[in-house]
């Protein structure tokens, strides 16, 4: 008895439907000219684009804002370094001074 896969609906059996056969690969010769089709058609638009971005007012007024965001993003990351190694240098100092003011009452002579 062959078993074929299905489900109850109302109280009668209805089978799946069957999925038709997987259609075979193309050639790998054939998928790697799609490839490389898209790669170049790809690799056109992209200095076509590249081409308005230098060539258009509008295309140099987006590499502007694009540098500004860029040097604040920059400058803000730099604030941040600088002011944690402020903390740090602080932190050093404070913990220099303590060990001075700890390191002198050990020497200091008992009356």
């Amino acid at each position: 008895m062959t078993e074929k896969k299905g489900h109850f609906d109302k109280g009668v059996w209805v089978e799946e439907p069957v999925a038709p056969a997987a259609k075979p690969e193309e050639p790998i010769d054939i998928r790697l000219a799609a490839a490389t089709k898209s790669v170049i058609s790809a690799m056109d638009d992209l200095a076509k684009a590249t081409h308005d971005l230098v060539a258009t007012e509008e295309g140099k007024k987006h590499i502007e804002k694009t540098v500004k965001e860029t040097t604040v993003q920059v400058q803000k990351s730099f604030d941040d370094i600088l002011a944690r190694a402020k903390a740090e240098v602080d932190k050093a100092k404070a913990d220099i001074e303590k060990a001075k003011a700890e390191a002198g009452k050990k020497i200091e002579p008992k009356k």
